[in-house]
């Protein structure tokens, strides 16, 4: 989803909003009752993405060596240390943080997804 996609549902032109203040609801009521129950959804998934995004991005950099320094424990360092041991028979070593990230991003992606299906307001 992307910015566009928030502006496009959460609009101010659309339909229900005018309708809703062709009935003389107050700006508060339509707030919460329409237009924070159809955006709620996007900013979840929008929300899931950017954490699993943020996690991607602070593994590459430890891993570069430019995030996390050493005494501290980041999978992308931890990776970065067993480097080496992935064309002996240890490879396990550096790939078990490996498919950790990889767990936790699609655990995040699912978590958003579901959340964004259980909250859809048009199916309920």
């Amino acid at each position: 989803m992307s910015g566009d996609d928030i502006i496009r549902v959460c609009s101010k032109q659309n339909d229900y909003i005018t309708a809703a203040k062709a009935l003389g609801l107050s700006n508060w009521r339509i707030m919460y009752h329409h237009l924070l129950p159809n955006c709620s959804s996007i900013i979840l998934v929008m929300a899931a993405s950017n954490f699993a995004s943020a996690i991607l991005v602070e593994a590459g950099l430890s891993f570069l060596g430019i995030g996390i320094q050493a005494p501290q424990s980041s999978w992308g360092l931890m990776i970065k240390e067993q480097y080496n041991l992935i064309i002996t028979d240890k490879a396990i070593l550096a790939l078990l943080p490996g498919f950790a990230i990889m767990l936790l991003v699609y655990a995040f992606h699912i978590l958003g997804n579901t959340l964004r299906d259980l909250m859809d307001v048009k199916q309920n």
